[in-house]
Order: structure tokens, then C-alpha cells, then sequence
């Protein structure tokens, strides 16, 4: 190395350029092939974790809407029968449909598999058979919410589509059918399609079945393809997720695939990128390094070459430095370039540059870092920030009462739906309406004028409550609560809110009670005043009676008792079906026995109005599987019904029958005066009575009809009406058929 003093300088500086050229080639390519090798990892690595990405998107779609279907499955299943016809499921489903996107339609099956409401206005698939549907078999065997596979069908317009089904509960906990909600196949593919996969990359989304819900080749979804037999789908089925390299059915070439299964989806997820992308990607990089090694090598001898030739040369390499340095790139150059032997000078101009260098680098590190650490807490405080505005929102949308929020310039801050629906007012309006116009709507809806005076008061005082009566567009009114306050915090007024409670039902059952009470008094005061009086008369000591005089009061003694215990044993049976202690005795029977029996029961006045019995039973008619006496008491509760609503006709009951594999069914028809429509839904309600002052005439408690309900629900059956006015009624008894083995 002595020697080296000696050389001429252009010999020095080509040979102490070209040794340091040689070194970075050495390590660069050692580095590329671990770079390379890393970048390929990290490749791999992404793809993995992009897959993953893609299941928990998918998943969360997915949950999100199978979470809206089970609400509106549980919000019917909570739901009387009287508010399980088609026009309340029908806004049921349309508030779901307009509340959440996605769903191409929204249905309600029966437990017979026909789908009876739709979100739609047209009833174009009221009736429809979906007992062949891979989701109608799962519902009803699992009995809880799934997600179909990959079907086409009138429900889905006749497109590939996937459904979920959540079953519906009656109130004995029994299946009551299900709601089916067709999700669309768009948001899912806009979903799936949204990442950026790199090229020659792609992802698959396939259901339970194998078949794809999204494949780049659309071919595969609308043709429902089945590729459950894929090597990959049965990895992912018992390793839930990893990576391999498989030949697809569908694809020519080898392919490197990271897959996932969502277990409580059940739904396979892969992303696939071709092996020959990925060599594609080692060759173009290990060329391009390869390129880059000879140019550095080239560049720096002609670089040596070139300082060789001026000496200051070394100080030209340093204000290039400089520049870097002035673009914002730190990259430190081997101290070689400022070779041996030349002045000190260089090396500490060198030396100074370095140093500073180094401490910029340090400082905008600890600057970046800083910077890392603000953006994140930022980011924190956000993401809080928009958690608790969520949950307040959703806390607000899902409470039962209405609620408005008015801020300081008097108009409306907040509402959440509950508050358009009472008030029939649409969301897009009702956001900053002026509070004046709000009042203003409200007022017109209101009953009465003592009513307006009371919504007067509640923008006077700061916390006000307030009872109101509101009506419908049906013309039905609605008993609200409103409650009035003022949001403020710290002593700062922000505004004033409004709570609007709906109290209709609370009223309704105030007046239910009144009429228990009422019905009870009346009921049982008639018979007891007659045994009293009775009593009283068989007590006289001033007087003489006949035996057959006292034998005709002591026989009405023991009618009135009767009638006292018929009341309290309608009291006790009512009592068992509202709490679920109804207990029946099944057996094989013959309906004509069982009617037979019925009539015979009747009480002689109902003989002494001239009633007409007409039963046209066939012979072949199957036997029913039923408590005798509970059958028996819903029949003669039907004939009684029969004679005591007749009042222009002789009584006239004709009784018929038809059955299936399941039923018989079992119609009895009278021509008395009728129910009015209205009144249809709810004449199976206890205590509830169509003409309160016929009633009076004729008798009855109202829970007759509640009784036959519970009854034949108990039975596994059921019991319908169709009514005309003046024209008469007809009763329809469905009856399980007895099979062989019931006991």
C-alpha cells in the first residue's frame, strides 16, 4: 500500500474507485438476492393479508345485514297474530328495505313455505312455493338465521342471488315460518372489487354449496357453477385458512392462492395470483438490478477517470452531496470519495459534511416521528369521537319513543325515525325544519283544542310534560306523552329537546280493564241477584209454598249457579291458555261422534228457537286426532254463537268438512247477522265483543271465542272466520288428521 504514493493520479484514483465500485457490487448482490427473496415474502404476505381483509369485509356485510333480519324476524315474532297480516308485514319489511340497502326483495314464508307478504306494492308473489329452496330446508331443520347458497328464483327476479333466512316464532315459541331477505349480488362484487389486488391477482367468494357468489368470470355466477371440488375449497374447509399453489378447473395455470373460511358464514374466500406473475416479478427485478450493478460499476470508473484527471473533482462529488442532500435524500456515499493522499482540507470539508448530514438525518427522523405520534393521537380522538356518535345514534334509533333535538337557532338539530313515522312527516324533510313548521304539523294532527294549548306550553317553560291525543290518517287515535327539556352543558344552553312517548297501548289496556270490570259486575250480579231472591222467598216464615213452587226455585237456584260456575270455568281456561298450562287429552275420534255429542249439549233454548241442524260428514271423513271434551266445547261454544246472534231468521247451522294429508277442516256455517269487517281481526281476543249492547242482550263474556282459539292452537290447529253482514258466519276448524302410532 506504500507503493500506492508513487502512482501517478489517475492511477490512484481509477484503482481506489474501481476497488470501491467492486465492494457495493459484491453486497448489492448478495443484498438483491435477499431482497428479492424478501420482496417475495412480503408479496406473499400482503396477499394473505388481503385476503384476510377481504373475509372480515365480507363478514361484516355480511353479519350486518343478517343482524337487520333477525331484529325484524324477532320484531314480528313479538307481534300478535292480529299484526301478522299482510298490510302490517308489508310495512315491516318496506321500513327495512328503506332503512338498509342491499336486498333485491324482502319476504315473509308461512310454515307452509308460501310466501305471504313482500316489501312490494304488487302481490305478484303472494302464494309462491319456495318449499324447494335450499334456505327453506336449512331454516326449518336448524332453526335459527343462515345464509342460503348461490339460487335463482322468482324471490331473486330469476338472478343468481344468496338469501337469509331467520325464522319467525309464535307466541308458544313454536316456528311460524321465516323472513327471507335476497341480498343483491352488486354491493357485494363492488365490495370484493374495491381492493387493489396487483396484477394478474384476483379474488373468489364462494357460499356453503361451492358455488361463486363473486368470480372475475361472471360466466361462473350466472351459471351457478358448482366448485366445491376444487383443491383449495377442501383445504380451506379443514385448515379454515393458508396458502398453497394449485391448477384450477378454471384456470390453465399454475396459481399461488391465500384462502380463508368464515366460519359463521360458512362462505370460502380466496385471492389467486399466477405463479408466472410472480417469476415474471424475480426475473424483472433481478435483470433490473443486474442493469444497475454494470451501470454503477461503468459510472464509477468513469467517474475515477474523471477526478483523476482534476484534482478538484473530489470537491464537485461534494457539492453534488450537498444538492442531494437540499432534495431531501440522506443517503450517505462511502467516505472512499475523497481518496488517500489527498489534501486535509477535503477530508474535513468531507468529514463536516457527513456530520451534518447525519444530525439532518436525526432530526427530521425524531421530526417525522413526532409527526407519526400527532397524526396518530388525532386519528385516536376520531375514531372516539365518531364510536360514541354511532352509539348515541344507535341508542336514539332503536328507542320506542320519538325523539326531536332543536338547536339554538330553532330548528331541528336531530330526529331519529321514530319520530317520522308517528308523525308521518319524511326523514329528508324533517331534518332542519324550522320548529315552528314542526308544531305546526304536529298541531293539525292533534284531537282536540285543549290539546293545542298543551303543545303551546311546551316551548315556554324549561322542563315541561304534556298528554296529548293525536290523530291518524285512519282517523284512529293515539295517546302520546311528551316530555320537554333543554340539552345544556357547563351552563351553556345548546338547544331543546322533545321525547314523544306513545301511551295507546297503556290506554287501551285502562279501557280493557274498565270493561273487565264492567263485564264482571254484570255477569255475575244478574245470577246472584236471581239466587238471592230465590233464597229469600224459600226463607219467608209468613208464608206457605207449594213443593212443585219451591222445586221451580230451587231449580232456577241451580241454574244460576251453573251460569256462575260456566263464567268462572271460562275464567279458569282463559287463565291456562294465557299461561301456557292447557292441557289436552288427544285421541282418535270420529268428527260425526264428537258433533253429535256437541249438539246434544245445547241448552233448551236454543232447541225452543226453532234450530235447523244440518251435518253433511261423509262416511269416509278421517278420524281426527283431539281432546274430546276440549272439541266438544268449542263446537257447542260455535252452535250457542249460532242461535244466540239470530235475530231476523230461524237458527240454521250446516256443518261440512274437507282434509289432506295433515287436516281435516271442518266448516260450520250459520246464517245469523254477521261481523262487520273491521272486527274480524279481533273477535278472537278475549273480552272483545263486536256490539257491546247486543251483548248485553244476549249474554256472553267475550272470552267464548278466545277460548276456541287457545284450544284449537293447543291442538296444533286453528280456527278462521269469513263474515258477511246480514248474510251470516262460517267457521273453519283445522284438526291434525290421526295418524298410525299417535298416542
Amino acid at each position: 500500500m506504500h507503493k500506492l504514493k508513487y502512482f501517478s493520479m489517475r492511477s490512484h484514483l481509477t484503482i481506489t474507485f474501481a476497488l470501491m465500485a467492486m465492494i457495493p457490487i459484491l453486497i448489492l448482490g448478495g443484498f438483491q438476492v435477499s431482497q428479492i427473496t424478501h420482496i417475495t415474502q412480503e408479496t406473499n404476505q400482503n396477499q394473505r393479508q388481503t385476503t384476510y381483509r377481504l373475509g372480515d369485509a365480507i363478514e361484516a356485510y355480511m353479519s350486518y345485514h343478517r343482524n337487520a333480519v333477525e331484529t325484524l324476524a324477532a320484531t314480528i315474532s313479538a307481534s300478535d297474530a292480529a299484526f301478522r297480516n299482510r298490510e302490517s308485514l308489508t310495512l315491516k319489511l318496506q321500513s327495512l328495505q328503506e332503512n338498509l340497502a342491499g336486498f333485491t326483495g324482502i319476504y315473509v314464508v308461512d310454515d307452509k313455505g308460501t310466501i305471504k307478504a313482500t316489501q312490494r306494492m304488487t302481490t305478484d308473489l303472494i302464494g309462491t312455493d319456495v318449499n324447494d329452496r335450499d334456505y327453506t330446508s336449512r331454516v326449518k331443520a336448524g332453526q335459527k338465521a343462515i345464509i342460503s347458497s348461490l339460487f335463482k328464483g322468482p324471490e331473486s327476479a330469476d338472478q343468481p342471488a344468496i338469501a337469509i333466512a331467520v325464522p319467525i316464532y309464535k307466541g308458544n315459541k313454536q316456528v311460524d315460518g321465516f323472513v327471507l331477505a335476497v341480498l343483491e349480488l352488486a354491493p357485494i362484487k363492488s365490495l370484493v372489487t374495491k381492493y387493489d389486488y396487483g396484477s394478474e391477482t384476483y379474488p373468489v367468494v364462494l357460499d356453503h354449496a361451492g358455488r361463486p357468489i363473486y368470480h372475475p368470470n361472471a360466466a361462473l355466477t350466472a351459471s351457478m357453477a358448482n366448485l366445491s371440488q376444487e383443491p383449495v375449497v377442501a383445504d380451506a374447509k379443514n385448515q379454515k385458512q393458508g396458502e398453497g399453489t394449485y391448477t384450477l378447473s378454471t384456470s390453465a395455470h399454475k396459481e399461488f392462492i391465500t384462502y380463508t373460511l368464515i366460519p359463521d358464514l360458512n362462505l370460502i374466500v380466496w385471492v389467486s395470483r399466477s405463479s408466472a406473475a410472480v417469476n415474471a416479478a424475480f426475473t424483472e427485478s433481478l435483470w433490473t438490478t443486474l442493469l444497475l450493478l454494470v451501470f454503477t460499476l461503468i459510472l464509477t470508473l468513469l467517474l475515477g477517470s474523471l477526478l483523476a484527471k482534476r484534482l478538484n473533482g473530489t470537491i464537485h462529488a461534494l457539492v453534488g452531496y450537498t444538492q442531494r442532500l437540499a432534495g431531501g435524500s440522506f443517503a450517505q456515499p462511502d467516505q472512499k470519495v475523497v481518496p488517500r493522499g489527498a489534501p486535509l482540507e477535503l477530508h474535513q470539508l468531507a468529514e463536516h459534511f457527513f456530520r451534518m448530514a447525519a444530525q439532518i438525518k436525526e432530526n427530521q427522523s425524531a421530526l417525522l416521528q413526532l409527526n407519526s405520534e400527532l397524526e396518530h393521537r388525532v386519528e385516536e380522538r376520531t375514531q372516539r369521537l365518531q364510536d360514541e356518535h354511532a352509539t348515541l345514534n344507535a341508542v336514539l334509533e332503536s328507542m320506542s319513543d320519538a325523539i326531536v333535538l332543536i338547536d339554538v337557532q330553532h330548528n331541528v338539530l336531530y330526529a331519529n325515525h321514530r319520530m317520522a313515522e308517528s308523525f308521518a312527516i319524511p326523514m329528508g324533510e324533517l331534518a332542519h325544519m324550522p320548529e315552528a313548521d314542526l308544531f305546526e304539523r304536529i298541531a293539525e294532527l292533534l284531537a282536540e283544542d285543549q290539546d293545542t294549548l298543551e303543545l303551546s306550553k311546551l316551548k315556554a317553560e324549561p322542563r315541561v310534560q304534556s298528554a296529548l291525543t293525536v290523530r291518524t290518517e285512519q282517523g284512529k287515535s293515539r295517546f302520546m306523552m311528551v316530555s320537554a327539556f333543554q340539552v345544556a352543558r357547563d351552563g351553556r344552553v345548546f338547544g331543546r329537546g322533545y321525547v314523544w312517548r306513545d301511551r295507546t297501548k297503556e290506554h287501551e289496556i285502562d279501557a280493557l280493564k274498565n270493561d273487565l270490570i264492567s263485564l264482571a259486575s254484570h255477569e255475575f250480579k244478574t245470577p246472584i241477584t236471581s239466587i238471592r231472591g230465590g233464597v229469600e222467598t224459600l226463607l219467608r216464615k209468613d208464608a206457605q209454598w207449594e213443593e212443585s213452587f219451591k222445586l221451580e226455585l230451587l231449580e232456577g237456584i241451580h241454574e244460576d249457579i251453573g251460569r256462575i260456575q260456566d263464567l268462572i270455568d271460562e275464567w279458569l281456561d282463559i287463565s291456562k291458555i294465557e299461561s301456557g298450562a292447557m292441557g289436552i287429552h288427544p285421541q282418535a275420534l270420529k268428527l260425526v261422534a264428537v258433533i253429535e255429542s256437541a249438539r246434544g249439549r245445547l241448552p233448551d233454548q236454543a232447541l225452543v228457537a226453532g234450530l235447523q241442524f244440518e251435518c253433511d260428514i261423509p262416511a269416509d271423513t278421517p278420524l281426527v286426532f283431539a281432546d274430546k271434551i276440549r272439541m266438544e266445547q268449542v263446537f257447542l261454544n260455535l252452535f250457542i254463537n249460532a242461535v244466540r246472534y239470530n235475530e231476523e231468521h230461524l237458527p240454521l247451522i250446516q256443518i261440512g268438512t274437507q282434509w289432506d294429508e295433515q287436516a281435516v277442516y271442518v266448516h260450520v256455517q250459520d246464517n245469523g247477522i254477521g261481523i262487520a269487517a273491521e272486527h274480524l281481526a279481533k273477535i278472537f281476543d278475549r273480552f272483545y265483543r263486536v256490539d257491546v249492547s247486543s251483548s248485553r242482550q244476549t249474554g256472553g263474556t267475550g272470552l267464548g271465542l278466545a277460548i276456541c282459539k287457545g284450544i284449537m292452537e293447543a291442538h296444533g290447529g286453528a280456527i278462521t272466520v269469513e263474515s258477511e253482514p246480514g248474510v251470516g258466519s262460517r267457521f273453519t276448524l283445522t284438526i291434525p288428521r290421526f295418524k298410525e302410532g299417535m298416542s
